[in-house]
């Protein structure tokens, strides 16, 4: 599509729909970014020592939940 065809399209749309265009192509320019990002990463994990375990690589990382957080939800008590 040639970007005057484009630009009358995007003239088309309101604010708020044009804002979405910028951060999409934004997103899309992020993830162009990250394929380079990404292949070095598969790098580094082709040359991890896989003996090492990851089990627990979260432990205390948790700081706070809920008093509640086990507590049936009100909205699906009917289900339950």
């Amino acid at each position: 599509m040639p970007y005057a065809v484009l630009e009358k399209e995007v003239e088309r749309l309101d604010e708020t729909q044009q804002n979405a265009v910028v951060l999409f192509v934004h997103f899309l320019l992020s993830q162009k970014s990250n394929v380079k990002a990404s292949a070095s990463a598969d790098e580094k994990l082709q040359k991890r020592d896989f003996k090492t375990p990851l089990f627990g690589a979260l432990k205390d990382k948790i700081k706070f939940i809920a008093p509640d957080f086990d507590e049936p939800l009100e909205d699906f008590a009917e289900y339950m």
